[in-house]
């Protein structure tokens, strides 16, 4: 028997934990380049990146550190959120790596990206730090946690798939009309994985990681050069 008031409080909790992940990255992707700035000191887009990506780093190990805490107290555990082996291994990470390498195709075809994308430098290096690490923690928020919650109380799936989609879409508002476009095709495309693989988190994870380690910090340099310019 379905719950209609359970279905909404568990889509009401999910809300509520992404909303104060958001809040959390937006304070520190924003906080460190305006208390810079408040001191005087002007950074080049480099120096700017490099700062923006601790900021970053800084956020998704407090929400990992979050979120773990907060799943101890609901209850879930590792299993639950997706942490054991997929009968179909293979085929997850072979589609997950394939999906993976097409929309990193994509966003390579921005020039700001495509012109440094074969670049090997600590820059790079600090990039794929941070892009990977919130890969992770994303994954383990939403998708891991939003969509086993919503499990709990039998909401189907394609709401599970929606929700979170539509939801990392929002997370990416930043990138524009056409980039929260393409965000929601590959929310669906990670959910997708996490269901192929019987709710493991293996495949979009793989997924996620590999496709913020392929592109960032180029990503984010060309985001930050599109805002500078537009709001000199």
């Amino acid at each position: 028997m379905r719950y209609p008031w359970a279905e909404f409080r568990a889509v009401l909790e999910s809300i509520l934990v992404l909303y104060l992940y958001y809040m959390l990255v937006l304070v520190f992707l924003i906080l460190p380049p305006v208390a810079l700035q408040s001191l005087g000191i002007r950074l080049g887009l480099r120096p700017g990146t490099a700062i923006t990506l601790g900021g970053l780093l800084i956020a998704e190990l407090m929400a990992l550190g979050g979120a773990i805490a907060y799943y101890r107290r609901k209850g879930l555990t590792l299993g639950q959120l997706g942490w054991r082996r997929p009968s179909n291994e293979v085929a997850v990470m072979v589609l997950s790596l394939g999906v993976a390498l097409l929309y990193s195709w994509y966003t390579i075809q921005i020039p700001q990206v495509r012109e440094n994308i074969a670049e090997i430098s600590v820059f790079k290096l600090w990039g794929a730090l941070a892009g990977v690490l919130a890969a992770l923690v994303e994954e383990i928020i939403f998708r891991g946690y939003v969509m086993a919650r919503c499990q709990q109380v039998k909401i189907p799936l394609l709401g599970q798939v929606l929700l979170t989609s539509v939801a990392f879409s929002l997370l990416h508002l930043g990138f524009g009309f056409i980039g929260m476009l393409c965000t929601l095709v590959v929310g669906f495309a990670l959910g997708g994985l996490y269901l192929m693989g019987q709710r493991n988190l293996l495949g979009p994870v793989l997924c996620h990681c590999t496709i913020n380690a392929i592109v960032e910090p180029w990503l984010l340099f060309w985001l930050l050069q599109f805002y500078s310019e537009k709001f000199a």
